[in-house]
């Protein structure tokens, strides 16, 4: 796994689990990120497709178009699916990047959950292991986090974490560091960090209401709305 840091930080009580966050529309929240790829990437359309790709992400970020079977799980899917075909593999990869390196230099406004920090600090009352584990470079990430005064508030953060394939790899190395074999992930992208988890027989805390999605062991629109559940599932792992 690559890292930025791990400390241990559960107020010194003996781990009960581990609770793992993804990064990009769980702690880090807005459109402004996605819409950032989407400039890149889209400059690199054909004229004629491009107007029609930046309308077409307009209307999803705006909730007035599905994925109309395409099975689209954010703004980054619509993104990379109208490019499909007109933009390369590496092409894709150097707009993310660029986008990545906007985030980092705050040229990119995103906001946090209301109440985050005491809900990391409530977690690690109860000895969770705290973990923010993304598919992003850590240029970027590192930098948000510091600006939401959330630096220590992670034992683990994980970069470029490989999900959802890795999810097996990250499980057992999660397991190790808690010494316990319970873990829940929060997300909003329901392929790379709900469906996986659950798959393992773990627990999941899905942002994004009801909508085609269901069966997480908790599911909300919005991540505050579960926070006295999840704290109440967490200390019951110590009983």
């Amino acid at each position: 796994m690559s890292n930025e840091e791990q400390r241990s930080r559960t107020d010194g009580r003996r781990p009960v689990g581990t609770v793992v966050f993804d990064f990009d529309g769980t702690i880090s929240l807005g459109d402004r990120p996605v819409r950032s790829y989407a400039r890149h990437a889209f400059a690199r359309l054909p004229a004629g497709l491009r107007e029609q790709a930046v309308k077409t992400l307009d209307l999803y970020l705006g909730g007035a178009v599905t994925d109309d079977g395409r099975h689209w799980n954010d703004g980054y899917d619509v993104v990379s699916d109208m490019c499909a075909g007109h933009v390369p593999a590496d092409g894709l990869q150097q707009a993310y990047l660029s986008s990545r390196d906007e985030l980092a230099r705050g040229l990119v406004h995103v906001d946090m959950p209301q109440g985050l920090p005491g809900f990391l600090d409530d977690l690690g009352s109860l000895g969770c292991v705290r973990v923010l584990l993304t598919n992003s470079p850590l240029h970027g990430v590192r930098e948000t986090v510091g600006r939401f005064g959330l630096e220590g508030r992670f034992d683990l953060i994980v970069d470029g974490a490989g999900k959802p394939g890795r999810w097996g790899d990250h499980i057992a190395a999660f397991d190790r560091l808690s010494g316990r074999g319970r873990l829940l992930s929060i997300g909003d992208h329901w392929d790379n960090d709900i469906a996986p988890v659950l798959a393992a027989g773990r627990e999941a805390a899905y942002i994004g209401g009801t909508g085609r999605h269901g069966g997480a062991t908790y599911q909300a629109a919005l991540l505050p709305d579960m926070y006295g559940a999840i704290l109440e599932g967490c200390a019951s792992w110590d009983r």
